[in-house]
C-alpha cells in the first residue's frame, strides 16, 4: 500500500513543473477505454478474502510535452466478503461495485510507454450483518437481540500506480496496482481493498503535440574560386594563359672566322 501511495502522489507531485511548459507544447493525446480484470482482496474487521474482480476504465489524456495528465472514472466489480466472529457473533460484510473517478498522471519513458500514478474519490456499495451467537454456540437470527443489518455506501481515497504500454498507434497493454480506503463508514468499522489488474484499450487519437521545429542550419559557405588558367613558356617559366611569353633571346653570334695563312 505504501510504495502504491509514493508512486501515486510522486507522479501528481509534477505537475507542477511541467506547468511552465511551453503551450505550444501541449495537445490532446487522446480518449481512452479499457477493459480490465484482475484478483481483488476486500479487509474487514480484521479479515481478508480475495477473488477474481473485473471492470473497466475511461478518461481523457492531454499531453503537456512527455508528461500525461488527465482525469479517469473506473468501474470495478468483485463481490467479495468476509466472515468473522467477533463481539459475541457472527460478522458478515460483503463488498459490492466500486466507483472512482481519478487524476492520473504520467510520464512517456519511452514513445510508446507510459508509467503513471493516481489519486481520487472511490465510493463502494457494502453491507454487513451481525448475528449473536449465545452462549451454547448457537447462531441466532434476525430476532436475536443484538441482531443488525446495514446496506450503506462507503467512500474515500483511492491511489494506484501502473504502466500503459501501446501495442499499436492505438490499442495498449496496462498493468496497474491500486489501494482503496472506504474509511469506517457508519462506525461499523474501517475497511480497504488491493487491486492487482491487468487490461486492453483503446486510445481514440487526438491532436499530437505540436513540437517546435528548430532552426534551419546555416548555408554552406561558397567553393573557393578554381585557381587560374597558366602556360609553361618555352624557358620554363610558369605564367597565366592569358599572357604571352617573353621572346627567347636572340642567338649568340658566330665566331669569328680564322685568320688565313700566306
Amino acid at each position: 500500500m505504501k510504495l502504491v501511495r509514493t508512486g501515486a502522489l510522486t507522479a501528481l507531485a509534477l505537475v507542477g513543473v511541467l506547468a511552465a511548459q511551453p503551450a505550444s507544447a501541449q495537445g490532446l493525446r487522446g480518449v481512452r477505454a479499457e477493459a480490465q480484470i484482475g484478483y481483488d482482496r476486500f479487509h474487514s474487521e480484521g479479515n481478508r478474502h480475495g477473488r477474481i474482480g473485473y471492470g473497466g476504465a475511461a478518461g481523457v489524456d492531454f499531453d503537456l510535452g512527455g508528461f500525461v495528465l488527465g482525469p479517469e472514472v473506473t468501474y470495478w466489480w468483485a463481490p467479495n466478503e468476509n466472515e468473522t466472529i467477533e463481539g459475541g457473533g457472527l460478522a458478515e460484510r460483503k463488498s459490492f461495485q466500486e466507483w472512482a473517478l481519478a487524476l492520473r498522471g504520467g510520464v512517456m519513458v519511452t514513445p510508446s510507454t507510459l508509467v503513471y500514478g493516481k489519486i481520487g474519490y472511490v465510493r463502494n456499495e457494502q453491507r454487513k450483518r451481525f448475528t449473536p451467537i449465545d452462549v451454547a454456540g448457537n447462531l441466532g437470527g434476525e430476532t436475536t437481540p443484538g441482531y443488525y443489518y446495514e446496506h450503506f455506501k462507503a467512500s474515500g481515497l483511492q491511489y494506484g500506480a501502473g504502466i500503459n504500454q501501446m501495442l499499436t498507434d492505438n490499442v495498449y497493454f496496462s498493468v496497474e496496482g491500486r489501494y482503496s480506503d472506504y474509511k469506517n463508514a457508519r462506525h461499523l468499522g474501517g475497511t480497504h481493498r488491493l487491486v492487482g489488474l491487468v487490461g486492453l484499450g483503446f486510445l481514440f487519437g487526438g491532436t499530437r503535440a505540436v513540437e517546435i521545429a528548430p532552426p534551419p542550419p546555416p548555408p554552406p559557405p561558397p567553393p573557393p574560386p578554381a585557381p587560374p588558367a597558366t602556360q609553361t613558356c618555352p624557358d620554363g617559366t610558369v605564367i597565366l594563359a592569358t599572357e604571352v611569353c617573353p621572346a627567347p633571346p636572340p642567338p649568340p653570334p658566330p665566331p669569328p672566322p680564322a685568320p688565313e695563312r700566306g
